[in-house]
């Protein structure tokens, strides 16, 4: 039977790890006396005052259970916070502040005694705290006077509401354009103000996401610094640290970021980071978590993803913001599009939905089947994309005589969008070419050969910033034709129309690409966007956007409705259906298909796509490769030989290195890297560190077990010893990396306690179906 010094080894160990010397009586004392017993550690800060008591407990007892007694204690020795242990399960407890929550481990003296020194400087409790820092109304933004909204005002609201309440998770649903960003900042500002946190995290899944961010807080935070944290080693890092998630996740334990380093983590667009890995990344912290997203739920779109599903209710389940009775989100904050729409802060939209016979029914091309799904993948018909781009300027030609309008094309690929730029500037009329020409003040040539212009990340040798800064700013391109670059992400006010060519199967990916012409551009006198949709996306998920008349066909499947009425009813778009073969038949020498294109007996072979051709590349061929660029790179690049020292690279460093590696013959980026070497969440940092020997990549069943010690501790809180002891009979199972079924609680070693009958028991029958399907998410690694 184990004993309470079982536990403490374990615990001595942990402090250890978190940089406490434990034979340092200055720092951490054992058997503390108080009036009212012996505490079983007293951790002390830098002048050895109080800062922390510990309370260790057997295995078998739940620590959680030994709150007042360790409270008790604290009070006596005025330590202002308590760590309950048994050396597996931990609980952090500010006890003026809220309950005892359940932490991955122990913060180090300088965090602990940063937090107590932030506490000194409030006055009062958090709710009086908050009561002497006013609602910001009106401030001065990028230049401008700005006035806060009401609904941001009601978010600010909700926040503190909950903070009062004790709550630690809080998820803020805000419709693109709304200003979710802004308001964090709002946010950040009254509570840094309140002494409630002095640290903040703000998690992003790309770099020049970070960069807006950051120029938020550089303008309205301009007292607090914001740095931006890149992959290598740790640098000085400002009160506000703005990073990636692969970034942040290079940089825990040891000499990283500890457990309490900051108070606050923000996470942008959160349901694209809870899972796996970065699900561990987050749990890391033990910090007030706040996710902002615009599409966790969309809301009014169905969704017909059984994926998103799970993604959605797993986001909803990290934010503490699930009902488990109603099977629905409730997040703390909410403010959709359509709410955006209806108070006059988003701009309404209409969408013209229009089918031709080649999308909706494939073809027959030299004796070969083409299926609707293969469009833009394999194969490409350019009398198709003719056809569309035809109906696209005839259905927008009234409305282009005011103005030419931004437009943004979703394109499937990069071989699809090479396609499309030349026909949008060959088809423009010669017409429509010489009004844009008097409208912008450029010559015609200028407007025929830059009419549009492609936007991929191979664009301009890979680095399509250039392009997207002339779009943005100038008159020309009026079209980006876009893969991937600006369906999230991308905040340009005066986009107009949105042109929908690649089908999508994701309610969410549907809800952020029809969220970039969402905004408001009183300077051009914007009030509405269009969504030309030409693949059925709006009706796959029944978007109640405003039609836009009644569309004219392009082409109709001979035997539908539309074909007899000449309207489209609903229903008539098809769908292409998923997990069929669209490469069979397609003969290699069709002048549109892509060289080096995938067959049946590559894809056997587990092979992956790089370059802007789709090159087809061996996974073990291609790590070979990449290990022989880095071994070549590392005496000849001085990036590289940086990263080697372990010195820090500047943004413009890394940059250029990422340009120089994404480059004939093998197009080493991020993606591919990921791809090849199997690594979901690894950085460029990382696999280049890897290659040179510095670190290593965890395993998968590595990275499983760190995501089940993960969603232990977010549930500790609520496991009693018994249910512990079942837990970690699972772990062996869920290590094997198997699906884990209701049968398996039937089977050894789970029959030897009872088996089902028993988990049922212990777990009661919904919670334990509830936790399998969460298990069997993480096993998604």
């Amino acid at each position: 039977m184990s004993t309470e010094a079982d536990a403490r080894i374990l615990i001595d160990k942990m402090l250890e790890q978190a940089g406490w010397c434990i034979t340092n009586k200055a720092q951490v004392s054992t058997e503390e006396a108080s009036a009212d017993g012996l505490a079983d550690y007293l951790l002390k800060d830098s002048l050895s005052r109080p800062l922390a008591v510990i309370e260790a407990k057997r295995f078998a007892i739940d620590p959680y259970s030994a709150k007042e007694q360790a409270k008790t204690y604290a009070l006596m020795l005025n330590a202002p916070f308590v760590i309950l242990s048994n050396g597996r399960e931990h609980y952090f407890w500010d006890y003026a502040d809220g309950d005892a929550r359940p932490v991955m481990g122990f913060p180090s003296q300088a965090d602990l005694e940063k937090r107590a020194n932030t506490k000194i400087h409030r006055k009062g409790d958090i709710r009086q705290s908050l009561a002497l820092q006013p609602m910001p109304h009106r401030f001065f933004y990028k230049g401008e006077e700005i006035e806060v909204r009401p609904y941001q005002l009601a978010c600010l609201k909700k926040a503190d509401e909950a903070l009062i309440a004790g709550r630690r998770r809080m998820l803020f649903e805000m419709g693109t354009g709304t200003g979710k960003t802004l308001t964090i900042a709002m946010l950040m500002k009254r509570w840094l103000q309140a002494s409630l946190i002095s640290r903040v995290l703000f998690l992003v899944d790309r770099i020049k996401l970070a960069r807006q961010a950051k120029e938020t807080f550089d303008d309205y935070l301009r007292d607090w610094p914001t740095e931006i944290l890149f992959g290598g080693k740790r640098g000085l890092e400002g009160q506000i640290v703005v990073g990636t998630l692969d970034t942040i996740a290079s940089q825990l334990g040891g000499n990283g970021f500890g457990h309490g380093y900051f108070d606050l983590v923000v996470t942008d667009e959160c349901h694209r980071s809870i899972y796996n890995t970065h699900r561990a990344t987050l749990g890391h912290f033990d910090a007030i978590h706040i996710g902002l997203t615009a599409t966790p739920n969309p809301g009014e779109l169905h969704f017909i993803s059984e994926h998103e599903r799970r993604l959605v209710r797993n986001t909803y389940i990290f934010f503490d913001c699930w009902d488990a009775i109603k099977q629905e989100g409730r997040p703390t904050f909410e403010y959709g599009i359509q709410s955006g729409i209806k108070d006059g802060y988003l701009a309404k939209y209409r969408i013209y939905h229009a089918e031709s016979v080649l999308t909706y029914e494939g073809a027959e091309w030299e004796g070969e089947e083409i299926k609707p799904g293969a469009w833009g993948r394999e194969v490409e018909s350019e009398d198709r994309l003719r056809t569309i781009i035809q109906e696209y300027y005839a259905a927008d030609a009234e409305r282009a005589k005011l103005r030419p309008r931004k437009t943004i094309v979703f394109a499937v690929s990069e071989k699809q969008a090479s396609v499309l730029e030349r026909l949008f500037n060959q088809l423009l009329s010669d017409e429509d070419c010489l009004r844009i020409a008097g409208q912008i003040k450029r010559s015609p040539a200028e407007v025929r050969q830059s009419f549009a212009k492609k936007i991929t990340c191979y664009s301009n040798n890979g680095n399509p910033e250039p392009i997207m800064d002339e779009f943005r700013y100038d008159p020309l391109p009026l079209v980006a034709v876009s893969v991937d670059m600006l369906d999230t992400g991308y905040d340009q006010k005066d986009i107009e129309n949105l042109v929908m060519l690649r089908p999508t199967r994701s309610s969410i990916k549907y809800a952020q690409m029809r969220g970039r012409g969402s905004r408001l551009c009183p300077q051009i006198g914007k009030e509405e966007f269009i969504i030309y949709d030409f693949v059925g996306n709006s009706k796959r998920f029944n978007d109640p956007g405003e039609r836009y008349d009644k569309p004219k066909l392009v082409g109709v499947a001979p035997a539908s409705a539309a074909a007899k009425s000449g309207e489209a009813k609903e229903g008539d778009t098809p769908e292409p259906k998923s997990g069929e073969d669209y490469r069979k038949g397609v003969r290699g020498d069709f002048q549109l298909i892509a060289e080096g294109s995938l067959d049946d007996e590559i894809r056997a072979r587990e092979i992956i796509l790089v370059g802007p051709e789709g090159l087809a590349v061996d996974r073990k061929t291609y790590r070979a490769e990449w290990e022989k660029k880095v071994a070549d790179l590392r005496n000849s690049d001085p990036a590289v030989e940086k990263i080697f020292r372990g010195e820090a690279l500047s943004e413009e460093e890394w940059e250029a290195l990422a340009r120089r590696l994404n480059s004939p013959r093998h197009f080493f980026n991020e993606e591919s890297l990921r791809r090849a070497f199997e690594q979901p969440s690894g950085s460029l940092s990382d696999f280049i560190r890897v290659a040179l020997g510095l670190d290593r990549f965890l395993s998968r069943e590595e990275r499983i077990e760190k995501a089940f010690n993960t969603w232990v501790s977010e549930h500790s809180s609520s496991i009693n010893p018994a249910q512990a002891q079942m837990l970690r009979l699972l772990k062996a199972r869920v290590m094997t990396g198997e699906e884990i079924t209701m049968r398996l609680f039937s089977q050894p070693p789970f029959s030897l306690w009872g088996g089902l009958t028993r988990m049922e028991q212990l777990f009661g029958k919904e919670r334990l179906l509830a936790m399998v399907e969460e298990l069997n998410a993480l096993l998604v690694a």
